[in-house]
């Protein structure tokens, strides 16, 4: 089993997440930078609608406190920034009630490669105010896709034909409803 080459960027004073690419063919991503480094880590537009509906949940779910304790970040073992990019294959979302402080953990999809290859693993944690603007980004860069069909939410690609099921079979435009667009 490969091993895990574990960074912790502590609290971060930069998180954003983005889209890069034209609806259809979009790749997509969260980087988070502190004094410790920076982070970018690619996910699947479903993973990141997930983390952005977790951190909604998370934050209807627990409620703000009132004198948050400081939030302590784990030791690190170099002083040398570290600047991690890579694939997410799993995700997970954590909450310290007590700093109301929010941690993101995201590890490396495993490879095909020796057993010896390092895997990334790299954890950074933000406050509520940015898990509620990194919350509602999220959902928003994942909406900012091809626009669904009216009729059977299939998404519509600029330029092609749309089969659409609702209509059964073959509509030769893009807009199944037959709507005037000016």
């Amino acid at each position: 089993m490969s091993e895990f080459e574990r960074n912790d960027l502590g609290l971060v004073d930069y998180l954003h997440c983005e889209s890069i690419g034209e609806p259809g063919q979009r790749t997509f991503n969260i980087t988070a930078r502190s004094e410790r480094g920076e982070a970018v880590v690619w996910m699947e537009k479903e993973q990141l609608f997930q983390v952005g509906v977790s951190i909604k949940q998370f934050l209807a779910t627990r409620e703000s406190t009132p004198d948050p304790a400081p939030f302590s970040a784990p030791p690190i073992d170099s002083p040398v920034p570290v600047h991690v990019e890579f694939k997410a294959g799993e995700i997970s979302l954590q909450h310290d009630p007590a700093s109301d402080v929010f941690t993101l953990v995201a590890a490396d999809i495993p490879r095909e490669e020796p057993e010896t290859a390092l895997l990334a693993e790299i954890t950074f944690s933000f406050q509520r105010s940015q898990a509620d603007e990194i919350s509602n980004r999220s959902v928003s860069v994942v909406a900012a896709g091809r626009k669904p069909c009216p009729l059977c939410e299939a998404p519509l690609t600029p330029g092609e034909n749309h089969f659409c099921v609702k209509v059964n079979g073959y509509n030769p435009t893009e807009n199944p409803m037959g709507e005037d667009r000016s």
